[in-house]
């Protein structure tokens, strides 16, 4: 079975940067496509980073690696159709072990659809984790062959939310799996069985974003004996739908002229999720990270130093403490500093360990029972401030929260939240933050009232700040 390609990717109309990449192995059929986030160059290196990870270590890893690292749950497939399944967590572990190394990438992360045909089982392998989509064009019908892992569609599956409704919601792109933002990334999996004449259309979000599914079908019905003609129409009927997001398209088409097999039932045709679970998973991806060098180019802007982490500055700071230090004691007893308040004064480090916390299902069935029992505000403020006191045992890690930190005006830092705090390094200086998640807000640790952005205050110090917010359902609040 031969598998005809197309691969275009386009910045848009309004974007200044291409966040999106895509890759191919076509002597192994095996495509990629990537959809990257995050501040400044962060979302366009970890497309680009992700694409070269996989395409990398799918050829480097053998088959007891794979086994180590995807675990049991699959054992019983063939250890090839593994393989892009390792080759994800494995990039999935560098992009996130990259976001501690270097604290400027914090908050990176990327989507991912990719797919392997099986030529000689009449099979194609579809593994996915994002808002990234698939879809399959068969005799004039399309059909969309992955789920978006996103907040809006998690409403719509929970009946809270109406398909025709999705695009004026504010946060529509919201995804609630992305690789590089957790150790852990959940993979779903899934094999469908090929036809001659089939179209399969991998895209990232700003090719649904912004045109119809119809449209899809349309073009490629138009203009499917010409697979490169397939997608440069896609993109453009994108940009000229508005072009406000970076776009790519990756067809393939099934050639009619070949023979076809019966696939074999040793296969997943309903979707499964696979996920980096074990101990033991992590250390062999850890160990296989080790090994290999994939010759990732870190941004400049990501690897630069700021002013206040600098080996100058830092050892101009301990110069400054010794003299100080000195000069303090011999000065006056009553003039003497703990070695603490001595590293306040003179700290190395500025910036933040943001940690976003929500309500857990219990503190959030209190809430909700004060609100439908129409119980006063200042009654509810005790349960916030229980809430709040007690947040090591009455909440839990909210990922995807959209973090914008601004001065001025100007965007200092942007990213998303995950399940581990979120380091971010900016100058000493105030700040305005805001959290956007659908559907909830920022609970004032002072007021007890629920707002959209807090003040926020960053002075030197010996490490990154800790910082915890909480945020509720906005019904909490009303």
């Amino acid at each position: 079975m031969k598998i005809l390609y197309s691969a275009r990717t386009d910045t848009g109309l309004v974007r200044k940067e291409n966040q999106d990449a895509y890759g191919i192995n076509s002597a192994k059929d095996f495509f990629i496509v990537c959809d990257g986030m995050g501040g400044g160059a962060a979302g366009d290196f970890a497309s680009r980073c992700a694409v070269e990870v996989m395409l990398n270590s799918s050829d480097k890893l053998n088959d007891a690696q794979i086994k180590s690292i995807v675990g049991s749950k699959l054992s019983h497939i063939n250890i090839e159709i593994l393989r892009p399944i390792a080759s994800i967590m494995l990039t999935n572990k560098m992009l996130y072990n990259l976001t501690l190394k270097y604290p400027k990438l914090a908050g990176m992360g990327t989507t991912v659809v990719a797919t392997k045909v099986e030529a000689e089982k009449g099979l194609l392998h579809i593994y996915h984790s994002g808002d990234s989509r698939l879809y399959r064009i068969r005799a004039g019908i399309i059909e969309l062959l992955t789920k978006d892992h996103s907040k809006v569609n998690e409403l719509i599956e929970e009946g809270k939310m109406r398909e025709e409704d999705v695009k004026t919601v504010e946060i529509q792109s919201m995804i609630t799996r992305a690789l590089g933002t957790g150790a852990v990334i959940k993979i779903d999996y899934r094999a469908v069985e090929v036809k001659p004449g089939d179209y399969y259309i991998m895209c990232s979000d700003g090719l649904n974003g912004e045109i119809e599914d119809s449209v899809i079908k349309d073009i490629v019905d138009i203009h499917g004996k010409d697979i490169n003609v397939v997608t440069k129409e896609l993109i453009a009927a994108a940009n000229n739908a508005g072009g406000r997001d970076n776009t790519t398209a990756l067809a393939l088409r099934v050639d009619e002229d070949n023979t076809f097999y019966n696939p074999t039932k040793d296969y997943v045709f309903s979707p499964v999720t696979v996920a980096d679970d074990t101990s033991l998973q992590s250390s062999a991806e850890d160990k296989f990270l080790a090994k290999y060098d994939f010759n990732v180019c870190i941004p400049k802007s990501a690897r630069d130093r700021n002013f206040f982490t600098s080996i100058y500055f830092i050892g101009f700071l301990v110069v400054l403490a010794t003299v100080s230090a000195g000069f303090l004691i011999s000065f006056s007893q009553k003039h003497k500093k703990s070695a603490k308040e001595l590293h306040e004064i003179t700290g190395t480090v500025s910036g933040i360990s943001l940690d976003v916390r929500t309500a857990n299902d219990e503190q959030i069935k209190r809430i909700f029972k004060a609100v439908d029992d129409k119980v006063p505000k200042a009654y509810r403020f005790e349960i916030f401030k229980d809430i709040v006191n007690n947040w090591e045992n009455y909440t839990n890690p909210l990922s995807n929260v959209h973090v914008v930190i601004e001065e001025n005006g100007a965007v200092v830092f942007a990213g998303f939240s995950s399940q581990d705090p979120l380091g971010i390094k900016i100058p000493k200086g105030s700040y305005i933050m805001t959290l956007k998640f659908l559907g909830y807000k920022i609970l004032d640790q002072k007021t007890y009232y629920l707002v959209d952005s807090v003040d926020l205050d960053v002075e030197p110090s010996g490490e990154l700040e800790k910082k915890n917010i909480i945020m509720l359902p906005e019904k909490a609040g009303e």
